[in-house]
């Protein structure tokens, strides 16, 4: 009685695995392909990086061009740049991806569909841990912030992540968007960030990508802004993926002289002040993931 009771609970249990995995939110058809190098050069309306998917021009597709597996990771995952340090095959190898979305998937949803496909194919597997590490507090300026709230009606269309924006220099020498357009660009170490309806919480998301660590908000503003700040570079990281063309397109690695860091961007343009602190922070740690993928 007991070795068939037990039967029942392993065969139960093996049911609800199973049943885990089917229920687990996937694509319903998806292609991951090496890709093939690029020989020339990028022009305007080539598209690199990811596209398509909720809240997009094109919910049911998403397309990835010459991307990643580090890129992969950190955008499935949201995950920010000083919370990853991948290896080098991770950035180098690139990839082609092709997946049609079910419809009426949610954003939530979607981004499971990226975990469990890098699951499925690439092998992937990782862990958290804590991590005391150097982070900085935002705080406004003596001189008061130097930010414009947004108009109630402003919005400013924004290039899908993975296109190359066409673009002209400013008369600051710093990459411009057309009127009406915003986003960020890095071109050659010169980069521009403009979009409007930015709340503290995007700023500090933005800064933490950019700069390498966690950034805290001690500003206590809680309005909507109009941003156009511009910053230099030495090199640029490899979050975008694509030479600059990404709306995420690298992080500083050394401050420079021939043009404003972020940091000095960040208070001569917008009237607010970041300084250095002690803090602890998640940090993801890949215990495995395959160098070449299942393609189909």
């Amino acid at each position: 009685m007991r070795l068939t009771f037990l039967v029942v609970l392993l065969a139960l249990a093996g049911a609800c695995a199973r049943g885990q995995a089917a229920d687990a939110p996937s694509f319903e058809v998806a292609s991951v392909k090496p890709a093939v190098p690029i020989t020339g050069p990028l022009t305007a309306g080539m598209r690199l990086g990811c596209g398509g998917g909720p809240g997009t021009s094109d919910p049911g597709i998403w397309k990835c061009s010459f991307v990643n597996l580090a890129d992969l990771i950190f955008r499935a995952y949201g995950l920010e740049r000083y919370q990853f340090a991948p290896a080098d095959w991770m950035v180098t190898a690139r990839f082609d991806i092709n997946a049609k979305v079910p419809a009426g998937t949610t954003k939530e949803q979607f981004q499971r569909m990226q975990q469990n496909l890098l699951v499925e194919r690439f092998k992937l597997t990782l862990h958290h841990e804590q991590k005391e590490m150097a982070t900085y507090e935002l705080t406004v300026g003596k001189g008061g912030p130097k930010l414009k709230e947004s108009a109630p009606d402003a919005a400013l269309q924004m290039d899908e992540p993975g296109a190359v924006p066409r673009l002209h220099m400013g008369k600051d020498g710093y990459p411009a968007f057309a009127a009406g357009r915003g986003g960020m660009i890095g071109l050659n170490g010169h980069f521009r960030w403009t979009e409007s309806n930015v709340t503290m919480a995007d700023l500090v998301k933005t800064l933490s990508g950019q700069l390498g660590r966690p950034v805290v908000d001690a500003t206590g503003l809680k309005g909507k802004y109009d941003i156009d700040m511009y910053w230099m570079v030495e090199s640029m990281g490899m979050r975008g993926g694509a030479m600059g063309a990404s709306q995420d397109s690298g992080t500083p690695m050394a401050e420079v002289d021939s043009g404003p860091t972020m940091i000095r961007a960040v208070q001569d343009q917008l009237g607010l002040r970041l300084d250095s602190r002690k803090g602890s922070a998640d940090i993801v740690i890949i215990d495995h993931a395959e160098k070449v993928p299942i393609e189909n």
